[in-house]
């Protein structure tokens, strides 16, 4: 943000605040050299709505966004009308994150130690496949805890609140409740694979998750610290497709789907690789874009196929 002294100096505009509805809200000036910063913190000093909260829109409800930088890059001058848009109380994506993946660290346990607590039927001793389970889910999860605090670095801080839930859905009730649930009800039965295909593939889901801890390291390094501007991911698997932490997670999950054979799994897999194959062409998309010279062979999510 600008400093006060040099939002002091040279002319200033005068901007219209609008409503989405079109009624006014306010006026605001402020000197034409400030940026979109300056005043969504300038309307925090007279409205109380924290930048995070507000969205402007130029001349018309859905009209360009303003993101950030100078007005004056958005041809915001003296007379501009903005619409503005409250977003609501937010809640920055790193605690979104946290509580995520915390759903599964929590449930998943509870099915293994309290079965009596949930089924009417007297629970056998545990399997392999269901102490495999138990373990493979807290070491997935809290991996991701880890990477959540101290390796990602989110382009945009905030969601709103409201759809926390939304984003709780998929790890709290599609797998802790959903996965948990029949893994270890007292009729669950296990693949009847031999003792060494359990660890190749617990062996296997391991090897994977080594490889997404390394391209999310990889991610980190594109992107400075408080800033938004990246580089292109390379080694890794990202040579082949511009999303490998989302193919080497696949194929940790392919591995503990065979390992504990659960239809629920397998549902919560295909919905996740679905979920992350939009996330993938959506992000091989920003890159080409990006990127004039962005490697043509290059895929978004499967090597050389998607």
């Amino acid at each position: 943000m600008s400093s006060d002294n040099d939002l002091n100096d040279g002319p200033t505009m005068r901007l219209y605040i609008k409503k989405r509805n079109g009624k006014h809200l306010a006026v605001i000036d402020i000197p034409k050299q400030a940026t979109v910063s300056d005043l969504k913190w300038q309307f925090y000093n007279d409205f109380h709505y924290y930048p995070e909260r507000q969205w402007f829109n130029i001349d018309s409800p859905h009209g360009e966004v303003l993101k950030e930088g100078l007005l004056s890059l958005y041809g915001v001058d003296n007379g501009t009308s903005l619409y503005f848009k409250d977003l609501g109380v937010q809640i920055s994506w790193r605690l979104v994150f946290f509580i995520e993946y915390l759903g599964p660290i929590i449930i998943f346990p509870f099915f293994y130690f309290f079965p009596s607590l949930i089924y009417n039927e007297l629970a056998p001793k545990k399997c392999l496949a269901q102490k495999l389970a138990l373990a493979l889910t807290l070491f997935h999860y809290i991996k991701r805890e880890i990477e959540t605090c101290f390796i990602h670095r989110f382009s945009i801080a905030t969601m709103p609140i409201i759809r926390l839930p939304i984003n709780c859905f998929h790890y709290w009730i599609l797998f802790g409740i959903g996965v948990g649930y029949f893994v270890y009800h007292p009729r669950y039965i296990a693949p009847q694979y031999p003792p060494i295909v359990f660890y190749i593939l617990t062996a296997l889901m391991c090897i994977f998750e080594f490889l997404n801890f390394n391209s999310h390291l990889v991610l980190r390094k594109l992107r400075d610290r408080g800033t938004k501007k990246r580089g292109t991911p390379h080694g890794w698997g990202f040579n082949y497709i511009s999303c490998a932490n989302y193919f080497w997670e696949t194929l940790a999950w392919v591995s503990f789907c065979f390992i504990v054979n659960c239809a629920t799994c397998w549902f919560y897999t295909m919905v996740a690789f679905g979920q992350m194959t939009q996330w993938a062409l959506k992000k091989h998309r920003n890159y080409q874009r990006e990127f004039p010279d962005y490697p043509k062979t290059r895929k978004a999510i499967i090597p050389f196929i998607l």
